[in-house]
């Protein structure tokens, strides 16, 4: 807000002024607190996984010099996307098998729909056939 206006112009105007500012502070405070919350859960996942290999790598280790049995089990890698990227690619892969299932149940319906009538048709061409045989 500049002096003059706020000098000359309507005193409701500061308010608005105040409020509008006030409502962009709340709204860089909760983008700043979701994106430290991103962070976090980036850093406990990499912990988590590189806590596994270590766990993994001791446990080999140690099995190689008394002959146990070795740690094979696979562990996850750090996520090449982002987790919301990765969400959405996976919503986007479940809703194009969604869509394939209805395009093969559609064909389905198709093709029992054209048995049917087949089979009707064959029926009627049977009753032409047997109402020829018995006008003749």
């Amino acid at each position: 807000m500049s002096a003059e206006e706020f000098w000359k112009d309507d005193p409701q105007l500061f308010n608005s002024y105040r409020i509008s500012f006030i409502k962009r502070k709340e709204r860089e405070m909760e983008e700043e607190d979701y994106k430290s919350w991103l962070q976090g859960l980036y850093i406990y996942d990499g912990n988590g996984k590189l806590f596994a290999t270590l766990r993994q790598f001791i446990s080999n280790t140690l099995a190689s010099m008394f002959k146990g049995k070795k740690d094979n089990t696979k562990i996850d890698v750090y996520p090449s996307k982002p987790y919301f990227e990765l969400k959405k690619e996976e919503e986007a892969k479940k809703k194009k098998e969604q869509e394939e299932k209805e395009r093969n149940k559609k064909y389905e319906n198709f093709e029992n729909s054209l048995k049917y009538y087949g089979a009707m048709k064959q029926r009627y061409l049977e009753k032409l056939k047997n109402e020829q045989e018995k006008g003749e």
